[in-house]
C-alpha cells in the first residue's frame, strides 16, 4: 500500500456546463542531472495535443514537435517551467499522451530505465519509449511532476490545485474507506454516473446508468491503493459534484 498523498483542493462554485478546461503542466527540474544545461530553447513539452484539439495562449499545438513555438514552456525560475493547454469540450474524458523535453528529442524523459515506467503513470508507445498520461478532466487543473517521476520531487502528490464542483448535495462515507465506500445523494436525487480519479490523471473506473439515490463503489475490486483519489458525481439532472476521498 503507497503512502496517502496530501492534495490542495482550491474550491469554487462552477455555473454550467463548462465549454473548455484549462490544464496546467509544470515539470521541475533541480532533479535532472543536466539541469544547469538546459538546452537555449529551454524546456518544452511533446504530446498529441493537436489530435486533442489543443491549444496554448489560443495558437494551436501541434503533435509530437516539442521544436515547435507552441510547446514552449515557461521559466517561472527555481527550475520549475510551465505551460497552460486549453482543451474543448469533446476532448475531456481523452487520453493525452505527453512528456518533458530538453530542447528537442534525444534529452527528454521516458528513456530506458525511465521511473515514470517503474511508477505505473506513464505507457510504453511500442518503441521502447515511455509516455506520460493523462485522462483530460472537464474541472480546471494545475499538475507539477518532478523531471522523469510520477510525483512533485518531495514525493508528494502531483496535483497542485483542483478547481472542485460543488452542489453540496452528493456524501461520500465512510471517508477515509479502507475496502469500498459509498456515495450517497442527501436530497434523493438520482446518480447518473460516478468516476473515480486516481493523482495520476488515470481514470480508475466510471459506473454509469444507476439511477439510484446511493451507490457503492468496490475499492478492492478496482485496485484502488491507499492514497487521495477524485470521485466525479452526476445526477440525472445534470448538477455534479467533485468529491476528494482517501484509501487507507
Amino acid at each position: 500500500m503507497k503512502k496517502i498523498f496530501t492534495l490542495l483542493l482550491a474550491t469554487a462554485l462552477v455555473a454550467g456546463v463548462q465549454a473548455q478546461v484549462t490544464i496546467t503542466y509544470k515539470v521541475d527540474v533541480t532533479n535532472y542531472d543536466t539541469n544547469s544545461n538546459i538546452d537555449a530553447n529551454g524546456i518544452r513539452i511533446g504530446g498529441n495535443f493537436a489530435t486533442m484539439s489543443a491549444t496554448t495562449g489560443g495558437n494551436a499545438m501541434v503533435d509530437w514537435s516539442p521544436s515547435d513555438a507552441n510547446s514552449a514552456m515557461t521559466d517561472e525560475g527555481g527550475g520549475v517551467w510551465s505551460i497552460e493547454v486549453t482543451y474543448p469540450a469533446e476532448s475531456i474524458g481523452e487520453e493525452q499522451l505527453y512528456k518533458f523535453v530538453n530542447g528537442d528529442w534525444g534529452t527528454n524523459e521516458g528513456l530506458a530505465g525511465s521511473n515514470i515506467a517503474t511508477d505505473s503513470c506513464g505507457v510504453d508507445d511500442g518503441a521502447g519509449n515511455i509516455n506520460r498520461t493523462l485522462v483530460i478532466p472537464e474541472w480546471p487543473t494545475t499538475l507539477i511532476f518532478c523531471w522523469d517521476q510520477c510525483t512533485q520531487c518531495d514525493s508528494s502528490s502531483a496535483i497542485l490545485e483542483v478547481q472542485e464542483v460543488q452542489t453540496n448535495d452528493m456524501v461520500v462515507f465512510p471517508n477515509p474507506f479502507v475496502d469500498a465506500f459509498t456515495v450517497s445523494s442527501a436530497s434523493n436525487s438520482a446518480i447518473s454516473s460516478v468516476s473515480v480519479m486516481d493523482l495520476s490523471g488515470r481514470l480508475v473506473a466510471t459506473i454509469s446508468g444507476e439511477r439510484r439515490n446511493a451507490v457503492s463503489i468496490d475499492a478492492d475490486a478496482l485496485g484502488m491503493e491507499s492514497g487521495i483519489y477524485l470521485v466525479r458525481v452526476t445526477d440525472v439532472n445534470g448538477r455534479t459534484n467533485l468529491v476528494k476521498v482517501a484509501a487507507q
